[in-house]
């Protein structure tokens, strides 16, 4: 790889850092021909760029090309449940976390999992099979309220 993809791939988290998304998102979309490490790194702050200027349809985009080549990334995960949040579409943010802790154990999402609880219990969240759900999750991750 070439050492300027680099440096600009680095420009772009310094750009993201200071909470400069838009021009990052410019530099990101012109990085090509990234080793695969790279390219993961490319679409994740893509993805958080693109959700911290409520471009959330893209955000959304971009996590699930990033799950699709790792299905265990939280990070792109989380991305697409606040995504969906930023939208207002809670049923697909609730879908999304259910998907992802069905599959794979919380760290992230551990917090979240804490405060779905609390909605839970406050009655803001009634679904019967997501409660449920979100329960059970909470139990294998071992968390308690």
């Amino acid at each position: 790889m070439d050492l300027t993809m680099k440096e600009d791939l680095q420009k772009a988290k310094d750009l993201i850092d200071n909470e400069q998304y838009e021009l990052a998102i410019d530099v990101l979309n012109n990085l090509n021909e990234l080793s695969s490490k790279d390219y993961s790194y490319k679409l994740l702050f893509l993805a958080y760029s693109y959700y911290k200027v409520e471009k959330y349809d893209l955000a959304i985009h971009i996590a699930d090309i990033l799950l699709q080549k790792n299905s265990n990334n939280e990070y792109a995960s989380q991305l697409k449940y606040l995504a969906y949040c930023g939208l207002e579409d809670y049923d697909d943010a609730l879908d999304e976390i259910i998907n992802f802790l069905s599959n794979n154990k919380a760290n992230l999402y551990k917090v979240t999992l804490e405060e779905l609880l609390l909605d839970i219990k406050k009655g803001l969240i009634n679904e019967e099979n997501k409660t449920c759900k979100i329960k059970e999750l909470a139990v294998q991750n071992n968390i308690n309220l």
